[in-house]
C-alpha cells in the first residue's frame, strides 16, 4: 500500500493540473482529441490518465470508504480488497457505458474513428471515477455525529444477525419445483420484529443533521458530474457537426441502450447473488 501511495504522490501535482483543466474546460478536452494530428499519442495519454485516476480512486475508496461499511478499517485486508473490488467494478461499469455511448454516436452519424472517441472518453472516465468515489466518501461526514455512527454500527450488526435467518428461513425454504416459499409463522414473527427494530435505528440515523448534510453534498457532487458529463457528450457530438436532431437522437439512443444494458447487468448480478446464497443451503 505504501508503494502505491508513493507513486500516486509523485504524479499528483501534474495529475491535479490535468484533472482541473478537464473538469473546468470540457470544450478544450474535446477539441484537443478531435483536432489532433496524432490521435494515438492522445489516446495513450488518456489511458495513462485513466489508470492513474483508477489508482487514486482505489486509495480514496480504502482511506475514505463509503458509509455502507463505517467500521471497516483500512488496515483490514478483507476490507481493502472489498473497496478495491468496488473501484474495479465501477471502472468496468464506466467502460461499459463508454461502449454504449460509442454505439449510440455511430448510429446517430458520427464518422470519426474509435481512437478519438476512446481518447476523449478515457479521460472523461478518469474524471468521473474520481468524482464518484469522492462523492461516496462524503458520507463519512455524517459519522462525526456519535449517534449516527453508533446507529450505523448497530445496523451492521443487526443485518449480520438477520442474514442467516433470511437465508435459511426464506431463501432455503423455497420449493425447487414450484418456487414457492414454505410458510413459517414463528420465523415470520421473528423477522418482522427484527426488521422493525432495525428500521427504527435506520430512521434515527438518517434523521440527524450531519447525515442530511452529507447526503446533500453527495447529491450535489453527483449532480455536478451529471451536468459535466452531459455537456461533454453534447460537445463531442457537436464537434462532428451533427444537427440538433441527431444530437437528440444520439442522446435518446444512449438512454435506451444504457437502460437495457443496466437491466441485463442487474439481472446477471441478481442471478449470481442468488446462486451464491443457495449454495449455503443445507
Amino acid at each position: 500500500m505504501s508503494s502505491i501511495l508513493d507513486n500516486v504522490l509523485k504524479e499528483l501535482p501534474a495529475y491535479l493540473g490535468s484533472f482541473t483543466q478537464m473538469l473546468t474546460q470540457p470544450k478544450q478536452l474535446v477539441r484537443d482529441h478531435l483536432q489532433t494530428d496524432d490521435a494515438k499519442t492522445r489516446l495513450e495519454q488518456s489511458i495513462a490518465f485513466l489508470l492513474l485516476s483508477f489508482t487514486i480512486a482505489v486509495v480514496l475508496a480504502v482511506v475514505f470508504p463509503e458509509m455502507t461499511n463505517p467500521v471497516q478499517l483500512a488496515s483490514d485486508e478483507a476490507g481493502m480488497a472489498a473497496h478495491a473490488l468496488a473501484a474495479v467494478r465501477l471502472l468496468f461499469e464506466l467502460l461499459g457505458l463508454l461502449a454504449l455511448a460509442y454505439l449510440a454516436a455511430k448510429v446517430a452519424g458520427v464518422q470519426s474513428g474509435f481512437q478519438r472517441f476512446f481518447g476523449v472518453m478515457c479521460a472523461a472516465c478518469g474524471v468521473m471515477l474520481v468524482i464518484q468515489v469522492l462523492a461516496a466518501s462524503l458520507t463519512n461526514i455524517s459519522l462525526a455525529d456519535p449517534v449516527t455512527a453508533k446507529s450505523w454500527i448497530a445496523l451492521e450488526k443487526g443485518m449480520a444477525d438477520l442474514k442467516p435467518l433470511l437465508e435459511q428461513g426464506v431463501l432455503c425454504a423455497t420449493n425447487a419445483q414450484t418456487g414457492d416459499v414454505s410458510p413459517n409463522a414463528q420465523l415470520g414473527t421473528q423477522l418482522q420484529s427484527q426488521l422493525a427494530a432495525l428500521q427504527a435505528i435506520y430512521l434515527q440515523a438518517t434523521g440527524r443533521p450531519l447525515f442530511k448534510l452529507a447526503a446533500g453534498l453527495q447529491l450535489l457532487a453527483l449532480l455536478i458530474l451529471l451536468i459535466w458529463s452531459g455537456r461533454l457528450w453534447a460537445l463531442y457530438l457537436q464537434g462532428h457537426a451533427l444537427s440538433t436532431g441527431k444530437v437528440v437522437l444520439a442522446t435518446v439512443l444512449l438512454v435506451v441502450f444504457t437502460g437495457a444494458g443496466t437491466l441485463v447487468y442487474e439481472l446477471v448480478n441478481a442471478g449470481r447473488t442468488m446462486m451464491d446464497l443457495y449454495r449455503h443451503c443445507g
